[in-house]
């Protein structure tokens, strides 16, 4: 098996049975659920991609260009896609410190 990724964060897309509202929760419980097993499955890891292709049995998904695909029953419901992720908490956002001495003495301005 070869695997081959366009992307270097790897997406899922999870298609619901229908769109009655039990298969909606269904999905979203799927997709929590892939979020954290996604975690354990990467952890020290560092080809993403090949643990993707290897855990398509857990949730009888298919793993294509880099996108992991589970489809629910029919699969003929809404759809959920988003990035996977070890750490959702990180941040692009530069934090800047200032202490009070510092702004007192006019160091930081």
């Amino acid at each position: 098996m070869s695997v081959s990724a366009d992307s270097s964060t790897p997406q899922y897309q999870i298609i619901a049975n229908s769109n009655n509202s039990d298969d909606i929760k269904e999905m979203y419980t799927i997709k929590n659920q892939l979020l954290e097993e996604y975690k354990s499955w990467s952890e020290g890891v560092d080809n993403v991609d090949q643990v993707l292709a290897d855990h398509i049995d857990e949730y009888h998904a298919t793993y294509n260009q880099g996108i992991y695909t589970i489809i629910l029953g029919n699969g003929e419901g809404k759809s959920l896609t988003g990035e996977l992720k070890v750490n959702y908490c990180s941040s692009t956002t530069d934090i800047k410190k200032m202490s009070l001495l510092f702004e007192w003495l006019g160091i930081c301005k």
